[in-house]
């Protein structure tokens, strides 16, 4: 019997400042926990100015989201350094989530928190993951 591929892996994240610092050391950390899981690298998308500051128009996230249904073969994860990537916002963040769980995939962050759609209630998300 074949082992299934490994899960394939899509990197979200999001930058408003000119300055790509941050964003670089949020992307290198994904892409060593990427490595560290063993995971296949589906690509980075990453929302930048007024775009990663909008609830409504995310061309990057909404890229990912078309990418996970392409790949819909093999188990897809959303990865994010945390939850503030997706959104400060609570119910936007939930919002965003669902996204991902309606295109059949599942949510990550670097420190090991997830969100899949089993773990959910009849596939309702009662609560966005939390901001640690």
């Amino acid at each position: 019997m074949l082992a299934a591929p490994p899960p394939l892996a899509f990197t979200y994240d999001r930058c408003v400042t000119s300055n790509p610092a941050m964003l670089d050391m949020r992307l290198q950390a994904c892409a060593e926990h990427l490595a560290e899981q063993g995971w296949s690298d589906g690509g980075q998308f990453v929302d930048h100015g007024d775009d990663a500051l909008t609830h409504d128009t995310r061309p990057a996230f909404d890229e990912l989201l078309r990418a996970m249904v392409a790949d819909s073969g093999r188990e897809r994860v959303c990865l994010v350094y945390n939850w503030g990537r997706l959104s400060h916002d609570a119910v936007r963040r939930q919002e965003f989530t669902h996204s991902v769980l309606g295109a059949g995939g599942w949510l990550a962050t670097i420190t090991g928190e997830a969100v899949r759609i089993g773990a959910v209630p009849h596939g309702r998300l009662t609560l966005a993951p939390v901001i640690a």
